[in-house]
């Protein structure tokens, strides 16, 4: 080995000194190394976190292979730390893990890093193009994360979301019910988000306000990634990880700026034609010395769009406001960071927002809804920490609110203060232990004209420790518990104490090269599920001769995946059980609950080549509430889950680079669904609706990006799988938009 390393030495030192890598895109020359050799030759890293540019800077040096990156590839761009004896390319793949990059090893052994692949003629060793993790997450990798789904920031610029449901679009195991961003609802592997951890900036999201309005509502223009946890969560990621998480992440100046410049900011506009809505937003951005801050502003006004069937959608229109603002200081490695972010939504919605009729009521067709939630996190953390003190805290503070004047003056308004200490103790570059504490206090209140606020509580304290080891070269494996105590209080001043342990594993084997087998369980306690306020029946609500039970889920999964010359393919069954979730009604009681199984299959496949890909998503997914199909219909499970089926998803994308324009096109779909006739009702219907796009970004103008979208090409009739009502003959459904263009420019400065 020594002797090795001397050689190494020798005849690399001069080499290595020369490399260097310049962002304006110009390449150092080394003597070549044999490709084959490059490959297959082990080399002892040692690469911290540090900028892209620096780490593979240090990756040269400590390989002697010749390095090449265009700047525009790799600005702003931070590596992940390597360290340990591995192969080239098992370290490059490591150290731009997330970033949405290629890397290749050419005939002459140089390496090439891009965001395409360099020359389409030259010889290609294992291309690898990295796009189901992001930089966000600092334990990506890990065998809990095998199942993991990432939006990175690429994937997100390419789908230009305009509401939630965008976000999660050609993710089949991903499903978002409801027309219209406020109203609209996350449905992972068939399961609620209600039952998942939900978080942004890493603080607790606690929004169960009213069931006719949406959970999370996001502004997409705001997200730089998004990490889906479905099924098996780790014991990190939070109380009520019943059935996994989701992990929303908000843009830094990091992502925006680069490191050459102090000083940026954009600008953009989009016009939809099928509801004539116009958005624009703007945002400024900086550093100075150790300080750095973030505003943007979104506002987008618009009226209703026309459905599928060629009419208007009552309801339906756009008056939409958001603001994100960050403040951050950095210094030795320490970083401080307060961030405040709002979404507000105002405007005349269906008498009950989430559907458009009931055709057995007369009842007025439209009312106010004033949807808002705001959301403000301060988070602290050691920036490249080794070893055994690599601390992290988050601190958030959370308010959700849906306001309906008429006709009784209704508000409800959850809130979530929330608290969470970690640190990682590195054991060594393929091992650590995550340890912690976590705490929240949730309320959910509910007010109208004759009612002062009445509310439930909930307050929680946890503590957790998850390992992630690499016992062997070729297996990974996560392991982690925690232990919560909970204090919930009904409306009339009922305490009940609950508490109980979690525990999950999770294993990642590579059974041989590029296929992995991998499977999780998760035994999880969730406490006493806050009820919605709209509910709220203060004076019939019993609490002390009606036993509220504390809600317990199990979770399964296992699958593979595996990747040959460009080909992806992943297969997975999965399946949740759940007891005691709490599903109280005004006149029934606070006591009211269900247990529920979810389960089912997913498939991927994908081919990437050099300038794009083609990815296919597939899931089938089935529930069954209290042991009976006979309950499994969409009023039943609207905070339980969905009545999925099978449902799709494709895309594709390629890129000419010389012509500075991408084109893509999606096509999104699901299968007829008998499951609901199981409970007496109607079928749900299949349907299938294409989309195309192209973006632009003149060579002579690098400062604007045009895009032009077309949407439900096909002039589809339809409402999303996940939708509520479909399968009850009582109810009218929001039908998603017809045919639609929409325009978008944007200028960066």
């Amino acid at each position: 080995m020594s002797r090795f390393k001397s050689n190494l030495r020798n005849k690399n030192i001069l080499r290595a000194i020369a490399v260097s890598l310049i962002f304006s895109g110009t390449v150092v020359i080394t003597a070549p190394v044999e490709a084959q050799s490059a490959v297959n030759k082990e080399y002892d890293f040692n690469i911290p976190a540090q900028t892209l540019s620096d780490a593979l800077n240090r990756f040269a040096l400590q390989t002697g292979l010749q390095v090449s990156a265009h700047g525009d590839a790799i600005r702003g761009l931070r590596g992940h730390p390597v360290q340990g004896r591995m192969t080239a390319q098992q370290a490059l793949a490591q150290l731009t893990n997330g970033l949405g990059l290629y890397f290749e090893i050419k005939p002459d052994g140089s390496v090439v890093v891009s965001n395409v692949a360099s020359d389409a003629n030259a010889l290609t060793l294992s291309p690898i193009m990295i796009q189901d993790a992001v930089n966000f997450d600092r334990h990506a990798g890990g065998a809990d994360r095998v199942d993991s789904k990432y939006i990175s920031g690429t994937i997100l610029a390419r789908r230009n979301p305009t509401t939630v449901k965008k976000v999660f679009a050609g993710e089949a195991a991903v499903s978002v019910g409801g027309a219209i961003a406020s109203s609209q609802k996350v449905f992972v592997r068939g399961v609620e988000e209600h039952n998942l951890a939900v978080t942004i900036d890493g603080a607790r999201h606690n929004n169960k306000v009213f069931h006719h309005s949406g959970n999370n509502f996001i502004d997409p223009s705001l997200l730089k990634a998004v990490r889906v946890d479905p099924s098996v969560a780790p014991a990190d990621a939070g109380p009520g990880a019943l059935a996994g998480g989701i992990a929303y992440e908000t843009v830094d100046v990091d992502d925006l700026l680069s490191p050459d410049k102090n000083f940026g900011g954009f600008a953009t506009a989009t016009y939809d034609t099928n509801s004539e809505t116009f958005t624009n937003s703007e945002s400024m951005y900086g550093r100075l010395g150790d300080f750095e801050a973030l505003g943007f502003f979104k506002w987008g006004k618009g009226d209703d769009y026309d459905s599928g069937l060629g009419e208007q959608t009552y309801g339906t229109g756009t008056n939409l406001k958001s603001f994100l603002g960050k403040v951050a200081y950095e210094a030795d490695n320490h970083r401080f960071e307060l961030s405040g972010e709002s979404v507000k939504d105002d405007s005349n919605r269906p008498f009950r927002a989430n559907l458009q009729n009931l055709t057995n009521r007369n009842e007025a067709r439209e009312r106010i809804y004033t949807v808002e939630r705001t959301n403000v996190v301060f988070n602290y953390n050691m920036e490249h920490a080794q070893g055994w003190l690599d601390p992290r805290v988050t601190i958030g503070y959370g308010v959700s609110s849906v306001k309906v004047p008429s006709p009784y003056g209704s508000d409800g308004e959850t809130r979530s203060l929330s608290a969470k200490f970690e640190n990682d103790f590195h054991l060594d570059v393929r091992n650590k232990i995550t340890a912690g504490l976590d705490f929240y206090n949730d309320v959910n209140a509910y007010q109208d004209n004759s009612t002062t606020e009445i509310d439930e509580r909930a307050r929680n304290f946890g503590l957790f420790t998850q390992a992630r080891l690499q016992p062997m070269e070729d297996l990974k494996w996560s392991i982690g518990l925690r232990g919560d105590t909970q204090t919930f209080t009904g409306l009339d001043g009922t305490d009940i104490d609950t508490n109980g342990l979690s525990g999950n594993t999770s294993v990642a084997y590579k059974v041989i090269e590029n296929t992995t087998l991998k499977a999780g369980y998760s035994n999880v306690f969730g406490g006493v599920i806050l009820s919605e306020g709209f509910i709220y029946n203060k004076g019939a609500w019993d609490y002390q001769n009606n036993e509220v039970k504390p809600t317990r889920a199990q979770n399964f999964s296992v699958g593979v995946e595996t990747t040959h010359n460009g080909f992806t393919f992943d297969f997975g069954v999965f399946r949740t059980d759940a007891d005691n979730v709490r599903n109280p009604t005004y006149s029934g009681g606070p006591h009211l609950k269900h247990d529920f199984i979810t389960r089912g299959y997913e498939v991927g496949a994908g081919y990437y080549w050099n300038n794009g890909f083609a990815k296919l998503s597939f899931s089938d997914t089935t529930i069954k509430v209290d042991g009976s199909a006979a309950k499994s219909d969409s009023d039943t499970t609207q905070y339980l889950g969905a009545p999925l089926g099978k449902v799709f998803a494709l895309e594709a994308e390629h890129t000419f680079h010389d012509l500075g324009l991408t084109v893509g096109g999606t096509i999104d779909g699901a299968l007829k669904n008998k499951d609901t006739t199981k409970a007496g009702n109607a079928a749900l219907d299949g349907y299938t609706t294409y989309g195309l796009y192209a973006e632009y970004k003149p060579k002579e103008l690098e400062f604007l990006t045009l895009r032009l979208e077309g949407n439900n090409l096909n002039d589809q009739a339809y409402a999303d799988r996940a939708t509520y009502g479909q399968d009850f003959a009582n109810v009218e459904p929001m039908l998603e938009a017809g045919r639609s263009f929409l325009f978008s420019l944007r200028a960066d400065f």
